[in-house]
């Protein structure tokens, strides 16, 4: 119990903090790699490192952060995929409005009228 009294409030956000974001930068490093984009899997790969170091050594000392970190980790992966999940929802309606315009039936160009005998005036 003693351990629970020496938590820093601001250490405890700032663990929820980190791993809401090393969460929410694992997530679009998968996307980067399933959608084949080296430079941004790199980069987001790179990130979740640098993130994932405060957590890491702020819980390691003090195992009751382990509760923010996991806290963090989760809000920042679930809202990452209601974002991705929103995200390919718009687009998808992006390309069927665009294939709407692409199919639409237009309406057949009049005919001009045959050429026959001149009256004259």
């Amino acid at each position: 119990m003693g351990q629970l009294a020496n938590i820093d409030p601001w250490i405890a956000l700032g663990v929820a903090a980190a791993t809401l974001l090393t969460d929410a930068v694992c997530v679009m490093y998968t996307a980067s790699v399933v959608h084949r984009r080296d430079l941004a899997a790199a980069n987001w790969g790179a990130l979740t490192y640098m993130l994932s170091a405060f957590a890491v050594i702020s819980f390691t000392s003090n195992w009751t952060y382990v509760v923010f970190a996991a806290l963090g980790s989760w809000i920042g992966a679930y809202a990452t995929m209601k974002y991705l999940r929103w995200q390919r929802a718009r687009d998808a309606r992006e390309i069927v409005a665009a294939a709407a315009l692409v199919l639409t039936p237009q309406p057949p160009a009049p005919t001009p009228l045959p050429a026959g005998p001149r009256l004259a005036a």
